[in-house]
């Protein structure tokens, strides 16, 4: 039997309950009100108890109820489940108001029936039963998954060591390739090397593999990304063990291979491609309209400020380097004053880069004014940007766009951070921004490129406000 069953068994169970929870809710409804009948469903009715199946599937998927990491641990299970049954509700509510589906979410007691049993059902059997069904067919060895190490170091050994220890884990090792050209034994900790990496094609094939597990003790960041593209080539789920991607495990609540923190990398799905981006341009274009247009009289007020302050253009126009590598306009309201050098910064920006420094700001820059001073510590310069986000050059949510003195100075891998839209606020800037190192940055900004989701995007966007409010890390 295949490793999908891990999948398919909560998912069936997940269906069966949520059909059940509407079926408890809806017959205790009719005992409630004398203007329901349980017979009486109508065409509306229908299409909200679709839209409540269709919600809370979506949103446990969103919320990784799927993966073994959150079925194995109680506490975080429940506490996703509930988050999940949250975000389906307010969806919920959101398409009935749109959409004029009101035959549910009009009346509360029916909605709040309904949550309230799937919030119980989901407590007693996905929290309690689906746990202890897994542990049998792993223990069974029912579910497996084949696993390759790249590495020939400390990491690798203890890591393979660790995975053997955990019963729990449904891994099994077929060996060890090794990441530099080194004289290996025969076996390391009793698993076999199977040979170096440049051979890691065949040995996929050979062993049929699953996944791979990328610990590297390497400290070149650019061979760690040539193995690691090389194991993006193989199409399967990598998983990387790093001093560079530590900043992944301390900023980010990330996924576990066994008991080992790992940045997991999954080969993008034709589903994930269509709806994903889909919902996130809807997203962008509806906040972005409802920003711009309920705050107007506020851009007004900073416009004619910035006029009245200093000479020049109300906004700022740089060239930025989108989504594979092209140059846009984008859009801010000027903070520095005219026709000032730029060298400086350049300076500084290449320095920062090539030396894998920290991102910290100018101290006292001769070239912002009064009010851009304000403007920048609250990050309200960059608000215009909604406008190259209507445009459809940025999104609300994607990795910082980089100026092209920037791009000309990045390493291939770092310029990977370029293959999806570039965000008025990201990962980084909520959890460090000027703390976090650069090469830190592009790991955060990549982490995002392989997981981002529409409850990844909201959390974001939600942390972003106190950064704004209380000006965390802006100049």
């Amino acid at each position: 039997m295949r490793f999908r069953i891990h999948k398919s068994i909560p998912l069936v169970h997940d269906l069966l309950i949520i059909v059940l929870a509407i079926y408890l809710g809806s017959f205790m409804y009719s005992r409630y009100s004398s203007y329901f009948e349980l017979g009486d469903i109508t065409d509306d009715l229908m299409v909200g108890y679709f839209l409540i199946v269709a919600t809370s599937l979506l949103a446990m998927s969103e919320l990784d109820l799927y993966k073994y990491q959150v079925i194995l641990t109680k506490l975080r299970h429940a506490i996703a489940l509930q988050k999940a049954l949250f975000l389906s509700l307010v969806a919920l509510v959101f398409f009935s108001f749109m959409f004029k589906t009101v035959d549910v979410s009009s009346s509360r007691v029916l909605l709040g029936l309904i949550y309230v049993n799937l919030s119980i059902l989901f407590l007693i059997t996905r929290v309690t039963i689906i746990p202890a069904l897994f542990f049998k067919l792993v223990n069974d060895k029912i579910i497996n998954r084949n696993l390759l190490i790249v590495g020939s170091g400390r990491l690798s050994s203890d890591h393979a060591e660790e995975l053997i220890e955990n019963r729990n884990s449904y891994f099994n090792i077929v060996g060890i390739a090794d990441d530099e050209e080194s004289d290996l034994n025969d076996h390391v900790n009793g698993i076999p090397v199977l040979g170096n990496v440049s051979n890691l094609h065949q040995m996929v094939e050979m062993y049929n593999v699953n996944d791979i597990l990328v610990a590297s003790d390497t400290r070149c960041d650019d061979r760690l990304h040539e193995i690691i593209d090389k194991c993006k080539a193989s199409n399967k789920t990598i998983h990387i063990v790093s001093e560079l991607y530590n900043i992944a495990t301390e900023k980010i609540q990330i996924e576990e291979i066994g008991k080992v923190s790992a940045f997991r990398y999954v080969p993008p799905q034709v589903g994930h491609k269509i709806v994903y981006p889909f919902i996130k341009r809807v997203v962008d274009i509806s906040l972005s309209l409802i920003i711009l247009i309920g705050l107007l009289p506020v851009w007004i007020l900073i416009g004619t400020l910035i006029k009245l302050t200093s000479k020049g253009p109300v906004f700022y126009k740089p060239v930025a380097i989108g989504q594979g590598g092209r140059p846009f306009i984008m859009y801010k309201f000027r903070s520095m004053r005219v026709n000032v050098s730029t060298n400086l910064h350049k300076e500084k920006v290449r320095k920062m880069i090539k030396q894998n420094d920290a991102t910290k700001k100018i101290v006292n820059d001769p070239r912002i004014t009064p009010l851009g001073r304000f403007l920048r510590k609250c990050s309200i310069d960059e608000f215009p940007q909604l406008i190259n986000v209507l445009n459809g050059e940025m999104s609300l949510v994607g990795p910082r766009p980089c100026l092209p003195y920037e791009y000309e100075v990045m390493k291939e891998w770092q310029k990977q951070r370029c293959d999806i839209k570039p965000g008025m606020t990201g990962i980084w800037q909520i959890r460090g921004r000027d703390e976090v190192l650069f090469n830190q940055q592009v790991v955060l900004d990549l982490y995002y490129k392989e997981h981002c989701s529409v409850w990844m995007d909201l959390q974001i966007l939600f942390s972003t406000i106190p950064v704004v409010i209380f000006g965390r890390g802006g100049a």
